[in-house]
């Protein structure tokens, strides 16, 4: 059995630098998601309290994204705790939870356009959003919610809780749920509403933030502080490998090849799925900036394994040989918010058909793309770095009749109305 060595500098080089990442005000990436979507690699992120994603090009890892939801109960913005990336007929969608509200956006372009959201009345706070065999579920103290892709209707619910760490609760491609909790990896049977197996797993403390993974075999892959495991649906392990006795994070793949990875705070290892042997492995506790860390891991195959690692100070990714490809450093700069409360203004209040108007407003965020919808003849323009914006626009041909001018913003879904009346 071969054992993955690090001289002893280097370790001591990375707890100083993580030490040192904890006392700043910039916030930790330690989870996420990615995808491949239309051939190209997609990433997101809520760690920094925002919205934001990511879309690998040339070598860069640029931020497509960077939203907070807005409660117009009280003006102001909040923060989002999970997101999900799925694409589903031809579109790539963007499941995003914020406390009692469940969000459904679009990438349209280059930019977020909200589709609908959902506020709960019950006072059931969301821990994460994820799709569990193709469907979409938001996970809370209270278990499991399996809704319709349109976000409107709960089709199904399961009892499956893990208060201290929601983020362990998993699935994939099939009926069973896994759940590392108190030092166990228990395997929920979806179809049989009962627990399959208990397997014992060893941590140092509290196991923390786990991601399991199940491959189309069935056969569950798990890291523990002292081993990377592969076991059976009843428990009976397969094969092993023994890593530094540093925090076992995340182990996934991509379910494309024969090889699965895994993260432990110092770096990411790769190991063949079938005895679960070294492969190679890659220390990147500097490799895509100052306070690397790594503990999210996500896989997706974009032409190979693309591996994305939630590494503390930055977002990094690497290839199938973990050769590095691009990274986005943590920062503390402010996330665009609006400056002002929204307002909208008309330079007349009525006018004829075909006649021509100004309409100005603002309180919408900077660079924003906004929809104005003049009884349903609709406009797309881009506010400006203050979040506002003027446009000329055409009475429609219509009865007369009074009518709203409705703008909405594609990032924030902030939304505001004005009427006029057509004479």
């Amino acid at each position: 059995m071969k054992r993955l060595l690090i001289i002893p500098a280097v370790i001591a080089i990375a707890i100083l630098a993580f030490a040192n990442f904890s006392q700043s005000q910039v916030k930790s990436y330690y989870s996420g998601d990615a995808v491949n979507f239309n051939n190209q690699l997609y990433v997101a992120s809520t760690n920094s309290g925002s919205l934001e994603v990511f879309r690998l090009e040339n070598n860069n890892l640029k931020r497509l994204s960077s939203l907070k939801p807005f409660d117009p109960r009280f003006g102001r913005y909040g923060e989002f705790y999970d997101v999900k990336l799925a694409p589903e007929e031809g579109s790539l969608f963007v499941y995003a939870i914020s406390g009692f509200t469940f969000y459904k956006y679009e990438l349209v372009g280059d930019r977020l356009a909200l589709i609908d959201s959902q506020q709960n009345t019950y006072w059931e706070w969301y821990n994460r959003v994820d799709k569990f065999n193709g469907q979409v579920v938001t996970i809370s103290e209270k278990g499991l919610k399996f809704w319709n892709t349109d976000i409107m209707d709960v089709v199904d619910s399961l009892p499956v809780a893990n208060a201290a760490t929601p983020y362990n609760i998993r699935s994939y491609n099939s009926s069973y749920i896994l759940d590392v909790s108190n030092d166990k990896l228990k395997v929920y049977n979806q179809e049989n509403k009962t627990f399959e197996s208990t397997i014992a797993l060893n941590y140092k403390s509290s196991p923390g933030n786990r991601q399991t993974y199940q491959d189309e075999d069935l056969n569950i892959y798990v890291v523990d502080d002292y081993y990377a495991k592969k076991f059976d649906l009843s428990g009976r392990l397969l094969s092993s490998f023994r890593h530094l006795d540093y925090p076992g994070y995340d182990l996934t793949a991509s379910g494309h090849t024969d090889y699965v990875y895994f993260s432990n705070g110092l770096g990411v290892v790769k190991l063949k799925k079938d005895d679960m042997s070294l492969v190679s492995y890659r220390t990147t506790t500097g490799l895509g900036g100052p306070r690397g860390w790594a503990m999210g891991l996500k896989v997706a195959y974009v032409g190979g394994d693309k591996l994305v690692i939630f590494n503390n100070g930055n977002i990094l990714v690497l290839d199938d040989k973990l050769v590095k490809l691009a990274s986005f450093e943590a920062s503390a700069q402010a996330d665009p918010v609006a400056t002002e409360n929204l307002y909208l203004n008309l330079d007349h209040n009525f006018g004829g058909q075909g006649a021509s108007i100004n309409l100005n407003g603002g309180g919408f965020l900077p660079q924003e793309t906004l929809t104005i919808d003049f009884a349903n003849s609709k406009t797309q323009i881009v506010a400006d770095g203050r979040g506002r914006f003027n446009q000329n626009l055409t009475v429609p041909i219509l009865e007369p009749s009074r009518v709203d001018i409705k703008v909405t913003g594609a990032e924030s879904g902030l939304h505001y109305s004005i009427a006029f009346d057509i004479k």
